[in-house]
């Protein structure tokens, strides 16, 4: 299938490693340009070596996106470097685990301005670019935490829960443009941090999370990352303010 993706500049956050490097690596074999960012100079100078190998034409900023400042200058660069933005991944790290009896008011402030505030900047920031694009792209990860919330995540459910009323806004905002929103919320896949978890102390919590997939396995980052180009693609024009969840059927409600 021709996504329609050859020669669309795509700003891919936290690309340095796991389901941003993922969706990087998938643009990249469609054909698109690549503005990436992550925290670790070393680690994100690996992923360009490792895009670049791939004939990827990449652009590459050590940038903390929980710093609104430094990820508008992100968007910024990139506009400037490749004269339009197409498509956008919101993408960043996780919160502390605990139940929410253990959680302070700071706790859950803090867990805002890591995960909820930072998403929303970029795509501020990104949105007058996007609009001059003739289909601009949206896509802002989450986590299946916001439908199926376990005991111990208390801070990334209530969090990212945030995203699903703010592009719900946000396409009937657009409404007439050629711009689609969507949030994706993936569950556990196979990157380094839960590969890591599987050889370590919580062996057990992995094994028993892969019993009770449906799927009986985690779900392997190039998976997460088709879905993502498919609704990055013209093929996916008619897609707009879906929640997609992508975890093996852990939380079916069909």
């Amino acid at each position: 299938m021709n996504l329609g993706l050859s020669g669309k500049v795509a700003m891919v956050a936290a690309a340095s490693s796991g389901l941003g490097l993922a969706t990087a690596e998938e643009l990249a074999n469609e054909g698109c340009r690549l503005s990436i960012c992550g925290r670790d100079p070393g680690r994100l100078e690996r992923a360009v070596d490792r895009l670049r190998s791939k004939g990827a034409e990449v652009l590459a900023r050590a940038t903390d996106v929980t710093d609104c400042a430094d990820a508008a200058t992100w968007v910024a660069q990139t506009a400037e470097y490749f004269q339009c933005i197409d498509i956008l991944v919101t993408n960043c790290g996780g919160v502390s685990a605990g139940p929410p009896s253990a959680m302070t008011p700071k706790d859950f402030d803090d867990a805002f301005d890591r995960v909820l505030l930072p998403s929303i900047n970029l795509v501020s920031a990104a949105l007058p670019y996007l609009r001059r694009s003739s289909a601009g792209r949206i896509l802002m990860v989450a986590s299946e935490t916001i439908v199926r919330t376990p005991a111990h995540f208390a801070l990334s459910g209530v969090a990212r829960a945030g995203l699903v009323p703010y592009c719900h806004t946000l396409v009937q905002e657009l409404s007439g443009e050629s711009i689609t929103v969507n949030v994706l919320a993936p569950g556990a896949h196979s990157t380094t941090i839960h590969e890591a978890n599987r050889l370590g102390d919580h062996s057990e919590a992995i094994r028993a999370l892969e019993d009770r997939t449906p799927a009986r396995r985690l779900g392997d980052p190039s998976e997460f990352a088709a879905i993502a180009a498919f609704l990055a693609s013209t093929r996916a024009a008619y897609v707009s303010g879906a929640l997609i969840v992508i975890d093996g059927g852990l939380s079916a409600t069909v």
